[in-house]
């Protein structure tokens, strides 16, 4: 798995920079006997117009990243590819002075 991860993030580090995203994790993990390989992006720089990662950034990258996969077709196991916000590793309950969030 781990040389998944590596050959993933060597792939989209210099894609992603091009594009003004930073990589904050990779992750291949398998839930309830599905594997989910998810690409978590963030904005190298935040601006008052744009704060953060829009679906459409998501969007962009996973069409990138799926294009790639289907081409190399390293990966033996079925997956669910994900790109996110790293937001959805910190869900608003989750985040300190979130407490009104629902």
């Amino acid at each position: 798995m781990k040389d998944y991860l590596k050959r993933i993030d060597e792939f989209l580090l210099p894609y992603l920079e091009k594009e003004g995203y930073t990589l904050v994790k990779t992750e291949f993990v398998e839930e309830d006997h599905n594997w989910y390989l998810r690409a978590y992006i963030d904005l190298m720089e935040k601006t008052e117009e744009k704060e953060g990662v829009a679906i459409e950034d998501c969007v962009k990258v996973s069409r990138r990243l799926s294009n790639w996969l289907d081409k190399e077709d390293f990966i033996k196991e079925a997956y669910t590819l994900e790109v996110c916000s790293p937001g959805f590793l910190n869900p608003p309950s989750e985040i300190e002075g979130s407490e009104n969030c629902q």
